[in-house]
């Protein structure tokens, strides 16, 4: 008898699914609705922005692991992918109207992604852990995103 009151496991995983994908939506929303003038992508100014902060981040880390061969070339190849997704960024924000203009941003993003690589390569090589692993697979990930936004964008244009 004590059964007939219950809501089932799956109804309640149901309900908190469809909390979540209402956040994610509302969540959107706002996004599109702050972009700034000339923003033709919000998600993924929004993406780049992640990634600038996150390489920031991550360039600021290299004064306490030394001044190795290997972390000088990091730290290089940082400082170049901040100007890169700099530039990448303002394309962004001062409008880009042509297929051409999203294939140019995906390839700044290909650039700064292969810098991130070779920075971890650059460790595999004298056979070390690279302190910048981690750092670097979640911008790796953040640079696909970039990339696969573009891609798109640069169909619909």
């Amino acid at each position: 008898m004590a059964n007939k009151q219950q809501p089932s496991f799956t109804l309640a995983f149901v309900a908190a699914a469809l909390i979540l994908l209402a956040g994610q939506v509302t969540a959107r929303r706002e996004i599109i609705e702050v972009k700034g003038p000339g923003v033709t992508d919000p998600i993924l100014e929004a993406k780049l922005i992640d990634m600038l902060e996150e390489t920031e981040r991550t360039k600021d880390k290299v004064p306490v692991l030394g001044n190795s061969e290997m972390v000088k070339y990091c730290d290089n190849a940082y400082g170049m992918s901040i100007g890169n997704l700099k530039k990448a960024l303002g394309m962004l924000q001062r409008g880009i109207k042509s297929p051409q203009g999203f294939k140019e941003l995906e390839a700044i993003v290909l650039v700064v992604m292969k810098a991130y690589e070779e920075c971890d390569h650059v460790f595999a090589e004298n056979a070390k852990p690279s302190p910048f692993g981690i750092s670097n697979t979640k911008l790796k990930s953040l640079g696909a995103k970039c990339k696969q936004y573009a891609e798109e964008d640069a169909k619909q244009n």
